[in-house]
């Protein structure tokens, strides 16, 4: 967004003749400040709470058995869309509303690359339909891509040996001539700290030496978490805005005093009812071909 000063011209009646007068100069932030302003005033704002809700909800349980996971505050994705997006007269709000994939953007690509983590990071119900094709058709599609590149930014990685699902079950295996550690460990599906733990004779191999060993692999693993916060997250997601700390904080307030004005207007129950559908109706989204499924009511929990 552009940081130079803007002059706007209003129309004024002086003695039944229009005349156009300067107003004060504001800059291209204050500018950006009336258009979040609208949120007030305008319900479509809050148009995406639920898909938010939802997603967030998918991403804290699936990530919740990871160690030192603090779970993500559906409310700074919120103010991520409402920065990205510019809000609802716009068509990124429509289409992208929290612009992951644009053309230079690195994220939805590392996302998929299987090299930075994002394997990791989706729940398993999203792997088969969150896809570069379903991020760019589907709002609700790209808000979760969204989610995934910013908690996969967020994650510090490391490898370690990982148990098979049966890891209390013990093989044997005989040493032959030219049989190696690593040799031994490939062809039987464990890896070579396994094999020494199992096998306390394992340093010097002899053929016909017989020794002991559990299924694993070495695994990519998330090692721990750095808190999310808006200074986070404009320095691990966004690309090329300065003040994007500085908007996501503005954003926060407005949020709860619109979301205050919404419970006068409307009553507590309504908006409790709100709340509920939320959890109890599923995404309209973009499948993996393309298509649109059917919206229908339903009541399993998320």
């Amino acid at each position: 967004m552009a940081t130079g000063l803007f002059i706007r011209l209003e129309a004024r009646q002086t003695k039944g003749q229009a005349k156009e007068t300067p107003s004060r100069a504001t800059s291209g932030y204050e500018l950006w400040q009336e258009t979040i302003d609208g949120a007030m005033s305008d319900a479509r704002w809050h148009g995406y709470d639920c898909d938010i809700q939802r997603a967030v909800n998918q991403f804290n349980k699936h990530l919740s058995r990871t160690a030192g996971y603090r779970a993500l505050d559906w409310r700074l994705i919120k103010a991520m869309v409402w920065t990205e997006s510019g809000g609802p007269n716009s068509r990124a709000w429509r289409d992208n509303p929290i612009q992951i994939g644009n053309p230079g953007d690195p994220g939805l690509s590392a996302l998929f690359s299987g090299r930075e983590g994002g394997e990791l990071i989706i729940p398993p119900e999203l792997r088969n339909r969150l896809t570069i094709g379903t991020v760019k058709m589907s709002p609700q599609m790209n808000i979760s891509a969204g989610i995934a590149c910013l908690l996969m930014r967020h994650a510090s990685y490391s490898f370690t040996t990982v148990q098979d699902e049966q890891g209390n079950k013990t093989y044997d295996v005989l040493v032959k001539a030219g049989d190696t550690l690593e040799k031994i460990a490939k062809s039987n599906g464990t890896t070579v700290g396994t094999i020494r733990k199992c096998s306390t004779g394992a340093l010097v191999l002899r053929p016909g030496q017989s020794l002991r060993y559990r299924k694993a692999s070495i695994q990519k693993v998330i090692a721990r978490w750095a808190s999310a916060n808006t200074n986070s997250i404009a320095s691990l997601y966004n690309v090329g805005d300065p003040a994007y700390a500085k908007k996501l904080t503005y954003c926060l307030p407005v949020m709860q005093k619109a979301s205050q004005l919404a419970d006068k207007s409307s009553g507590y129950q309504a908006k409790a009812a709100d709340i509920m559908s939320c959890f109890l109706v599923p995404n309209t989204e973009i499948k993996a071909d393309g298509k649109k499924p059917r919206r229908q009511n339903d009541d399993r929990a998320f």
